[in-house]
């Protein structure tokens, strides 16, 4: 009882931004050295098999050396997305995070656009733009996408977990930031229509998808998915919603390898990693 008391003191009364500083010191103090570090000129270059060179901030070169180059399932997801980039890719990077995927794209001379609902998230691709001289190639837009406009209600992360929002239901309203929400549709008619669209939105993915309907059935993008499996049901939710839209869209899931992959074998997984086409556009 105590502790709980505690928790709900800290709560109320330290603001989410100032914890999710406190929550890690160490990983604080490392995000201000390395943005210490860029400030003074200093920049990492990320270089992946077998050519692809992006310049990166310090702190985002940290990040994608953990994910797409150390974790196996999500370098064969670079690997895999990498094969599909040329000069006539226009990438929609839903839930960008520090855009990756959109600089290589433009690496290859494709266009893409970046969104994400995480400010930090939002700078940090704009500084890796410039390093990357990549500003006629990549827009951004700081928004959650979903299946309807207005806005959303989502829990910041903060620098603890490299600024991720994520929604989240029970949670009080001084605990979440309002963040714009946008469709697909709605990026599509301003930006113009994707070859490619991917979506990594911590569990969101149903209603990205029903968002897009009109994008999907008139253009046909391929899809790059993650699907967050435990995370949906954790929150009460189906995860077979997002298996379901992309069904009644006309997309088929297939693994990195090119198997077409059936709902246990996607459910085995926490996290599962997919490219979706239609037959129109295999």
């Amino acid at each position: 009882m105590p502790d709980a008391f505690l928790t709900t003191l800290i709560r109320r009364t330290v603001p989410r931004p100032v914890r999710n500083w406190l929550r890690s010191p160490s990983k604080s103090v490392e995000w201000m050295w390395d943005s210490a570090r860029y400030s003074l000129g200093a920049s990492d270059t990320l270089v992946f098999p077998p050519d692809v060179r992006i310049v990166m901030h310090p702190h985002a070169y940290k990040v994608a050396c953990k994910a797409q180059v150390a974790e196996p399932e999500e370098r064969a997801e670079f690997q895999n997305f990498l094969s599909y980039c040329n000069g006539g890719m226009v990438l929609f990077d839903v839930g960008a995070h520090y855009g990756l995927f959109s600089l290589a794209a433009a690496h290859f001379g494709g266009r893409a656009v970046a969104v994400d609902p995480s400010a930090m998230a939002i700078r940090m691709i704009a500084r890796q733009i410039a390093l990357n001289h990549a500003g006629d190639k990549i827009r951004t837009l700081q928004a959650a996408v979903s299946d309807s406009s207005g806005t959303l209600q989502m829990l910041s992360s903060g620098v603890f977990s490299e600024g991720y929002f994520k929604l989240a239901k029970g949670r009080a309203a001084s605990e979440l930031t309002k963040i714009r929400a946008v469709t697909i549709d709605e990026i599509t008619s301003e930006f113009g229509s994707p070859t490619h669209v991917k979506i990594d939105v911590e569990g969101h993915e149903a209603a990205a998808l029903r968002g897009g309907r009109d994008t999907f059935a008139r253009h046909s993008p391929t899809l790059f998915l993650e699907l967050h499996n435990q995370m949906v049901a954790a929150e009460g939710g189906d995860p077979n919603a997002a298996l379901d839209e992309l069904r009644n869209l006309g997309y088929t899931p297939f693994s990195f390898a090119g198997d077409e992959m059936d709902r246990p074998t996607i459910f085995s997984k926490p996290i599962t990693r997919l490219v979706a086409r239609r037959a129109s556009s295999a």
